[in-house]
């Protein structure tokens, strides 16, 4: 890689139909396993939409920003969509979370 980053590099590369196949079958099967391990993670786990944490927590745009820069309140980004764990936005509350198939009726 080292000679790639000099300029007086004169590289020639020959690439394939079949390697170009190859490379795209291996990048879909990496983000597959990527979006089906974070989906893994998040089993669970309620989530919720950025509107709908900033009408719970009464916060804007910019809030939400700094407290995803200080590790207050992570997002978790799956494509481009922002969306938040329901536990974590009860956590910062002060709310307990009814454990899940429990039945908390008293």
């Amino acid at each position: 890689m080292s000679i790639l980053s000099t300029e007086a590099a004169n590289i020639k590369l020959e690439v394939t139909g079949e390697d170009l196949r190859q490379f795209s079958e291996e990048l879909i099967r990496r983000a597959v396993g990527e979006v089906a391990d974070a989906m893994t993670a998040l089993q669970g786990n309620d989530l919720l939409t950025k509107e709908k944490v900033k009408s719970m927590c009464g916060v804007c745009d910019a809030t939400l920003w700094h407290w995803d820069k200080r590790n207050y309140l992570k997002p978790l980004r799956v494509g481009a969509k922002v969306m938040y764990r329901n536990a974590d936005v009860c956590m910062i509350l002060g709310v307990r979370t009814p454990k899940s198939g429990g039945n908390d009726k008293e």
